[in-house]
Parts: C-alpha cells; sequence; structure tokens
C-alpha cells in the first residue's frame, strides 16, 4: 500500500536508482516490440480464424497465450514466451528432490545456483527447440501456413530456430533486469505482457455491452469481483504471522549487546505466484504432446479435449449421460468440475507446500537463532524449535494455498460454468491478476528498500502496520 504519493518523487532524487527504473523501462520496451514481429510464413487470416475458436476454449492456448504477453495470438517471434525458462525450472526443482548432487549444488550458495542457472539457461533452449518444432507441426496441422508440399521442411526447422531464439533473447533480457535493473526481470516480463492488454479486454468487454452482446450485469459483478480480489491477494500476500524471539545478552567485540525481544515473520503465502505458475507450466504438456499426436483444442484429439479448460468430459455432462440430469442454476458449477480445472487446483496447493519447503528449511532457522543466542520462549533450542517453527509454517501455508487455489480457479468456473466473457476474467482472479499484483508489491519494496538504504522516506506502510495472522 502507498502511504504517500508525494514520496514517490524521492525516486528520481536519487542517481542510480533513476538509471535502473529507465533501465528496466527501456528493457521492457524492447520485450513488448518484439511481441508484435511476426513468425515468417504465416497466413494471417486463417491465423485470426484460428485464434477465435481457439481462445474460447483452448486452455493450451490460453496458458501460453498469458505467459507471452498475448505474442502466441499473434504467433510473433515471442510466441513461446518464457514458459520454456519457466518449465525448465520446475523440472531442476523437482530433480532436485531426489537427485544428490542438486541438493548439493543448492545447498552451495551462490557458486552452486550459478551452475544451477547454467543448465537451465542450456535446458531452456532444448525445451524451446522442441516446443517450437511442436507448433510448426501445430501450425501445419491447422492450415495455418503458406509453406506447404516440398517446403514443410523448411518451415518446420524456420519456426523451431526462430521460436528458440526469441524465448532464448526473453531470457536474456530478463536476466539483464534482474542483474541491471529493479525488481525480477522474469516476473517483470510476465507481469508487463499481461497488464498490456488490460485496456484492449476492457474496451471489448465496453463494446459487448453497448451492442448488447453480453448483459450489462457482468459490469458491476467484474468490478466488484476485481476489488474483492485484488484486496484479498494482496492481504494474503502481505500477511505474516510473528513468533517471538528472546535474545540473550551477548559480547559483539568489544561491545556487550544487551538482550531484548523480537519477531520471526513467517508470510502466509511464502511461495507467492510460483505456484501458479509452476501448474499453469505443467498442465501445458498434455497439450503440447497432443500436437504431436494430432488434434489441438476441440478440433479433435481425446487428450487435448481431456485436458481442455471447457472440456467435454466433466461431471455435468456425465450425469447427464447416465442419467438425463440438465438442471440449471448452481448445478452448472458441475461443468467446471473437469481434469483440467481439478488438476489445476490440486497442482496450485502442491506448489504452495512444494516451494515454501524448497524455499524455508525450518532447521537452518533453529541453527542459526541457536548460534546467535536467541531462541523462542517455551521452546528449546535445536529440534524443538525447528520442529515448532515447520508446526507454524504448515499452519499458515495451508491459509495460503486455500486461498491462492480459490483465486486462481474462480474465474475459471465462471467462464465455464456461467459463461462469464473470458476478457473479464482477466479482472477478476486467476493466473493473471495473481502474477500482476505479486510481482508489483515484490517491485514496490525492491524500490523501498533502495530508498530506505539511502536515508530516504519509503512510500509503502511501515511493517508495524503490515498485516499479521495469529
Amino acid at each position: 500500500m502507498i502511504k504517500s504519493v508525494s514520496a514517490l518523487k524521492n525516486v528520481w532524487n536519487i542517481p542510480d536508482l533513476r538509471k535502473k527504473i529507465i533501465y528496466t523501462l527501456l528493457l521492457l520496451a524492447v520485450y513488448r516490440l518484439g511481441a508484435h514481429i511476426p513468425t515468417p510464413f504465416i497466413d494471417r487470416e486463417k491465423l485470426a480464424e484460428f485464434v477465435a475458436r481457439a481462445r474460447a476454449g483452448n486452455a493450451l492456448f490460453q496458458i501460453i497465450d498469458l505467459f507471452s504477453g498475448f505474442a502466441f495470438r499473434n504467433m510473433s517471434i515471442f510466441a513461446l514466451g518464457i514458459m520454456p525458462y519457466i518449465s525448465m525450472s520446475i523440472i531442476l526443482q523437482l530433480l532436485a528432490v531426489v537427485m544428490p548432487r542438486l541438493q548439493k549444488l543448492q545447498q552451495e550458495g551462490a557458486l552452486g545456483q550459478k551452475k544451477i542457472n547454467r543448465w537451465t539457461r542450456l535446458g531452456t533452449v532444448a525445451l524451446a527447440a522442441f516446443q517450437g518444432f511442436g507448433l510448426g507441426i501445430t501450425l501445419l496441422q491447422n492450415g495455418l501456413t503458406y509453406m506447404t508440399g516440398a517446403y514443410t521442411g523448411l518451415f518446420l526447422v524456420t519456426t523451431s530456430i526462430t521460436m528458440t531464439v526469441g524465448t532464448t533473447f526473453i531470457m536474456w533480457l530478463g536476466e539483464r533486469i534482474t542483474d541491471k535493473g529493479i525488481g525480477n526481470g522474469i516476473s517483470l516480463i510476465i507481469a508487463v505482457g499481461i497488464m498490456a492488454h488490460y485496456p484492449s479486454d476492457a474496451a471489448t468487454l465496453w463494446g459487448q455491452m453497448s451492442n448488447q452482446t453480453i448483459t450489462w450485469i457482468w459490469a458491476p459483478i467484474i468490478l466488484v469481483l476485481f476489488i474483492v480480489s485484488s484486496m484479498s491477494i494482496i492481504l494474503i500476500q502481505e500477511g505474516n504471522r510473528r513468533i517471538p524471539m528472546q535474545h540473550a545478552k551477548r559480547v559483539v567485540g568489544r561491545r556487550v549487546v544487551a538482550g531484548g525481544t523480537n519477531y520471526l515473520p513467517l508470510k502466509v503465502n511464502t511461495a507467492g505466484v510460483i505456484p501458479v505458475i509452476f501448474a499453469s507450466a505443467i498442465l501445458s504438456f498434455p497439450g503440447f504432446i497432443a500436437s504431436y499426436t494430432g488434434g489441438s483444442g476441440q478440433q479433435g484429439g481425446f487428450l487435448s479435449n481431456l485436458f481442455a479448460l471447457q472440456s467435454p468430459y466433466n461431471l455435468y455432462a456425465l450425469l447427464n449421460r447416465m442419467t438425463g440430469f440438465a438442471q440449471e442454476g448452481i448445478f452448472l458449477f458441475l461443468k467446471s468440475v473437469n481434469l483440467y480445472i481439478v488438476f489445476f487446483g490440486l497442482l496450485t496447493g502442491f506448489f504452495c507446500y512444494f516451494y515454501t519447503a524448497v524455499a524455508f528449511n525450518p532447521d537452518d532457522v533453529a541453527n542459526n537463532l541457536k548460534k546467535s543466542g536467541s531462541f523462542i520462549p517455551g521452546k528449546r533450542p535445536g529440534k524443538p524449535t525447528s520442529e515448532y517453527i515447520d508446526y507454524v509454517l504448515t499452519r499458515i501455508t495451508t491459509v495460503g494455498s486455500v486461498f491462492l487455489v480459490l483465486i486462481a480457479v474462480a474465474p475459471l468456473v465462471l467462464e465455464v460454468s456461467f459463461k462469464m466473457p473470458y476478457q473479464g476474467t482477466s479482472f477478476v482472479g486467476g493466473t493473471g491478476l495473481i502474477i500482476v499484483i505479486g510481482v508489483l508489491l515484490d517491485t514496490l519494496r525492491q524500490v523501498e528498500s533502495q530508498l530506505l538504504m539511502r536515508h530516504y522516506e519509503g512510500f509503502a506502510l511501515r511493517k508495524a502496520s503490515s498485516v499479521r495472522w495469529r
């Protein structure tokens, strides 16, 4: 939350911070420019028709289009976006659970992380080439290219190279923003791509309501849900559980530091937006596999239809087929009980716990407290402290995961079961809104830390007034 708009002026009073912000904005502008450079040999008229059909019910299309900053619908050189990089990060983090070598690298600090980052980059290039080849096959199957017959091989090679270079360039932009700019580069690229289409989505909704294509009742519903969802996301993202700590008197150099009381803050949602991103990336694989076996989206192919957002294989259709069930009203919710939405919710909840376990180690925290002479009142140092921290972290992570699943799944249910316009779903929750608000909050904190480090007044509310969970 912003405390004082006038305090934003302090950002431009610091030359180094001003350069970081300008550098970040310039690289983001380059990314948005590249999102409009078309891939060679694509039939634009047929592509527009294909997009109109696919984005209404193809979950794979919507996921890739979202994470590519909606460059996928234009089939630009950035059509794959940053998805291969995210997917490779997921693969390496999952492998770290079963591979001792990766676990050891994670514990080696900056040097180990440098090696993991190198493997991630190499894996991203390989995965982008594989996905680019699969995308080329999909384009050929749907007749979206001029290159047919004897030129099929040339088109597949060209598309694969174009997509690989585009994804690699985006990865490079993200790393440059992280190193020399402000905020997390990869997250900012995803968030900016999502926000770039908010104005056009709002204009489309207004046009549909003016033409009476959709009813005006959706306007207040979308507005209220947008406000409630945004406030809820901020509440959970900023919420923390403070565990009281007691510091013993200790000697530091020639000084005797008196003991006192402090707090160990544990975030309700330690994983942030990572679970939603990971879950979306995992669910993109069935569609890619289906592109090789023939059929995509709702045009055919059992695998694609099974994992489609508006899959015909849902609980409502099953009951209707078995018993003639055809109820309206609240029973339309059963249309959302399909494999895609169910797995999306389960994977989001799973990655909340998984990423929290990877990012936060209670044993390390307990050992650090013991070494510094600090302790939690009523808990013995060492293993009892670690078990208590793990117990509290599990409880608050449950709250965070349930909330994240509800916010991520709610717009999908409204679209599938109650026919909300898909342009409006980006405003009422879901993957896009969670990512945008989470990234903006993280960037806001980084800018404020730069201000406070240079003895300037920050523009966010103090930690003492942040949300606390007891």
